[in-house]
């Protein structure tokens, strides 16, 4: 066990750190009982409030970044299918919902090929292919993110990952990420098995999983709207985008039974 508390804290050590807590609050409160100054209480109050607002501040920043993300894919439509991008929020409003709140992509899949086939217009043949793809191995942001959280553990336990680990790092994060696509709070699974795989230390995996939540919200929007925006851009150069379905000067019906493969997706779902 360290003797030093600043390196525990460093390298994620918790059992020292919890003992730290503990005789540092229980002394604390013996020194403000018989002297009656708490200024250093008050000192750690403030300390823990501004680092409530970095954390807060980093909340707010982040969907920043995601609405940014979505409106550069939003004008690369735009620029490639001639299509008015101000149609797309209305269009992708009710996939975009259900996404948020089931944080999972397989439940929100049925939806997004309806939208595509019938809000977007989309041909059947095309929306299946490319979203069927893109559900399975096309959730870049989930993979994007198990990476980031791959360097964190690394950089936390001070951890030097040569260029082959961090390319088995990717090659494990695409392959869990499909085996766990219909299951929403999978990321302590994987997070667990990809530093146990890299011989990462798992301490701050615990502050990771506090936030996912959050987190996952974010994936799973980029995630099905990307989807739907990558099938648009495949779909136009082989003129499988029906404008006048894009424009509703024409209503078209999905072939797939939607609502019975939303049954079977919610029960795969629960199972997982």
């Amino acid at each position: 066990m360290t003797t030093n508390i600043f390196e525990a804290m460093a390298s994620a050590t918790v059992v020292p750190i919890i003992v730290f807590s503990l005789l540092f609050g229980v002394a604390l409160r013996i020194v403000i009982n018989e002297t009656g100054n708490d200024s250093v209480l008050t000192f750690i109050d403030q300390i823990q409030r501004i680092v409530l607002t970095m954390i807060r501040l980093v909340m707010k920043i982040a969907p920043i970044g995601v609405v940014l993300l979505l409106l550069m894919f939003v004008a690369v439509i735009a620029v490639r299918t001639r299509l008015n991008p101000m149609l797309l929020p209305g269009k992708l409003a009710e996939q975009t919902a259900i996404a948020v709140t089931t944080t999972s992509s397989a439940v929100t899949y049925p939806t997004v090929l309806r939208t595509a086939i019938e809000k977007v217009g989309i041909s059947q043949r095309m929306a299946n292919f490319t979203l069927s793809v893109g559900l399975t191995m096309g959730s870049c942001e989930a993979v994007l993110n198990y990476m980031i959280v791959i360097m964190f553990l690394a950089q936390a336990g001070n951890v030097q990952l040569s260029f082959g680990q961090i390319m088995l790092g990717m090659g494990l994060a695409i392959l869990l990420n499909l085996a766990t696509i219909t299951v929403p709070g999978g990321f302590p699974v994987v997070v667990i098995f990809l530093g146990a795989s890299l011989d990462l230390p798992l301490e701050a995996v615990g502050l990771l999983i506090a936030v996912d939540w959050f987190a996952g919200i974010l994936r799973t929007f980029m995630n099905v709207n990307g989807d739907t925006l990558v099938a648009m851009l495949v779909a136009n150069p082989s003129d499988d985008i029906d404008r006048d379905v894009y424009y509703g000067k024409k209503e078209v019906t999905a072939d797939t039974d939607v609502d019975d493969m939303k049954d079977v997706l919610a029960k795969a779902d629960t199972l997982d």
